[in-house]
């Protein structure tokens, strides 16, 4: 193992890291519009294959305001 092989790695793990919370956000956001357009539950879970529990948490009005919180300090860079 040599330096530069380590950075390499380093950098594409930071890659995938960005591209899975890029993903996850996407997916977070269609499961809001989802929901806001009146969509079941039970078919988010369909469409998502998350849970029920797991689609209630994420569509809480408080648990949506956290996380668009974290993602303005996020893009602010804080």
């Amino acid at each position: 193992m040599d330096e530069q092989t380590l950075r390499s790695l380093a950098a594409a793990d930071r890659r995938a890291k960005a591209r899975s919370e890029a993903a996850h956000a996407a997916l977070v956001d269609a499961i809001w519009e989802a929901a806001d357009a009146g969509w079941p539950q039970v078919e988010i879970v369909k469409a998502t294959g998350l849970t029920r529990e797991r689609i209630r948490q994420l569509c809480d009005p408080k648990y949506r305001e956290r996380a668009l919180e974290r993602r303005q300090k996020s893009d602010a860079g804080e």
